[in-house]
């Protein structure tokens, strides 16, 4: 169930079937000349999308901004501090939570260590603040890389790689340059 898309009835019937939130993360951050800024954003937000088409869960809207290092300097790169990330996160979870929400998937697009430590970081305090929480944090970038491995043919793909490239052929053909 996309958030934005149900109703406040719709959520309190969907909340007798799950207590689960995705919450997807991407960046606006470069990716090469041919690949749109959001890049990050688009792929993780498709991969939660489909999962609620298979299992019953809420999903939050992206959060399109993330913590950037390497990439910070670059045309239309646009980043936030980790402890912006830490502190949106978590009241974000809290305002779920007070909602009935008690599992947390947050799922990022971005892997950037700082970006995924700040995730892990908030994740450990709201389990220290909430006894009945679940949270499990998760680097989607970093699985599919793992999971495709055997299949593409750039070794060490990486940053808007093979990887990169071939997704958003395949969910924004036009955006690709």
């Amino acid at each position: 169930m996309l958030l934005e898309n149900i109703t406040m009835t719709d959520f309190q019937k969907g909340l007798k079937k799950t207590k689960t939130l995705i919450i997807p993360f991407g960046t606006v951050e470069e990716h090469g000349s041919h690949l749109p800024l959001s890049t990050d954003t688009m792929q993780v937000y498709e991969v939660v999308k489909e999962a609620a088409k298979r299992v019953s869960v809420f999903v939050a809207p992206p959060i399109h901004y993330g913590v950037l290092t390497s990439t910070r300097n670059h045309a239309g790169s646009i980043g936030i501090s980790a402890n912006s990330l830490r502190m949106l996160t978590g009241d974000i979870i809290k305002s779920a939570y007070d909602k009935g929400l008690r599992n947390f998937i947050l799922i990022s697009g971005h892997a950037g260590s700082i970006h995924m430590s700040a995730l892990k970081e908030i994740g450990e305090e709201m389990i220290d603040e909430f006894d009945d929480i679940k949270i499990a944090v998760i680097s989607e970038y970093d699985t599919i890389r793992q999971e495709s491995e055997k299949l593409v043919e750039t070794k060490d793909d990486g940053h808007a790689g093979e990887i990169e490239t071939s997704r958003i052929l395949y969910l924004a053909p036009q955006l690709v340059k």
